[in-house]
């Protein structure tokens, strides 16, 4: 009997496919819209994401409160921290010094990152030519450098520097390092090459060469950085407090101070999913006009089938029967607009992804959502033209012209 209810419904649309071609128009539009911005939203949320691991969502900062201890972090101590915390790249002092480097008759200023051998694991850092610093260089006190793609070209003219020499003035403290590689320009390079009109360059080396170059002390170090998988964030921050207090003997004196990105990353997505989550409401709006377009369209019908209508219920057709056959029209109509709406959708959303550079991706449980919505809008917006067509009177009906 459903069945038939259907193939009915079927024929109705069929009949009148420019109008049920128009009243599908509204839910397509409204499905579209709604899942264009979440997958968007998605999309957004993601590629933030990366884009947070990418400058250093990945790390944990260390550092010790001064108005409950004097102690500082010595390199020994920091070597004997990451040798006690398990599931770490490493972990490097934070400091970055000002100064400028010179090459024949060329100087700029600079900005430079000293640390361990651990820092290739912090934003951004990729090696194009030559490698990193390493643990000798720093357990040495070498003079080598690392610097960008950028500083490259400005000091020397080309990219391929490594094993060239510069000098390097920190605060009147002169110095000659060599090249040992050369990093990809990121952001921050290009950044503060373009600022104003004397660039700026970024260059990393060892910290116990910074520290012999500005006069710093080994002993005296107030803060560090741990590098991790950020799917081990969680377990490193469990066990980096008590590691720290156990190594630098200030066990239950709350003085050791642990910061990740893990709040601002809860804060974003927050944020992004408010975003997300206002704009699909206003996209939603056209869902509404969509439904009170079918259920203007299946009034219509029903005005104008009154006398088939008439005919079928005097010929013995239940109440319920007709409900159920204007019930399954609407339904159709809306369920095949949701389809198309949902395709749409998909090809709208991916466009735009890959125009604005987001990743895209599709949620199974958010289509079946979006389908099912698309259903029970026409069975919603149905119900009052197929109540009216259920509730007429046969020889009323029968009497239409």
């Amino acid at each position: 009997m459903y069945l038939e209810y259907i193939k009915s419904a079927i024929a109705s649309i069929r009949s009148n496919k420019g109008r049920s071609f128009l009243t599908m128009l509204g839910i397509i539009i409204g499905i579209s819209a709604v899942l264009t911005v979440l997958i968007i939203g998605d999309g957004m949320k993601e590629t933030v994401n990366s884009e947070m691991d990418s400058i250093g969502a990945t790390s944990i900062t260390i550092s010790l409160d001064n108005t409950k201890t004097d102690k500082k972090f010595s390199l020994e101590q920091l070597r004997e921290i990451e040798e006690n915390i398990d599931d770490i790249y490493g972990i490097s002092p934070s400091i970055n010094l000002g100064g400028s480097l010179i090459n024949k008759q060329k100087t700029y200023d600079c900005m430079i990152q000293a640390g361990t051998e651990a820092t290739v694991n912090s934003a951004g850092v990729k090696i194009v030519h030559g490698r990193y610093y390493s643990r000798n260089d720093v357990l040495e006190d070498k003079n080598v450098i690392v610097i960008s793609q950028t500083a490259a070209n400005k000091l020397f003219g080309y990219e391929e520097v490594v094993g060239n020499t510069l000098q390097i003035d920190a605060y009147g403290n002169a110095g000659e390092l060599t090249v040992v590689g050369v990093t990809e320009d990121t952001s921050m390079d290009l950044a503060l090459a373009m600022y104003a009109d004397e660039p700026t360059l970024i260059a990393s080396m060892p910290y116990t060469t910074a520290a012999s170059l500005y006069g710093l002390s080994t002993d005296g170090i107030d803060g560090a950085t741990i590098y991790l998988d950020n799917e081990n964030r969680d377990e490193v921050l469990g066990e980096a407090r008590s590691v720290v207090e156990n190594i630098m003997g200030l066990r239950g004196e709350n003085a050791v101070k642990i910061s990740s990105s893990l709040g601002f990353d809860k804060t974003t997505d927050s944020i992004l999913n408010i975003i997300t989550s206002v704009v699909a409401i206003i996209a939603a709006i056209s869902l509404l006009v969509g439904g009170i377009g079918v259920m203007n369209i299946m009034t219509v019908s029903v005005t104008e089938r009154t006398r088939e209508i008439g005919i079928r219920k005097s010929l013995g057709a239940r109440t319920s029967s007709i409900l159920t056959q204007f019930l399954a029209e609407a339904a159709i109509l809306t369920f095949t607009g949701g389809v198309i709406g949902m395709l749409f959708g998909f090809l709208v959303s991916y466009i735009i992804c890959q125009i604005v550079g987001f990743a895209f991706k599709i949620n199974p449980l958010l289509v079946i959502i979006v389908v099912a919505i698309s259903t029970a809008i026409g069975l919603f917006f149905g119900i009052y033209p197929a109540k009216r067509a259920a509730a007429l009177d046969p020889i009323e009906a029968l009497r239409t012209e």
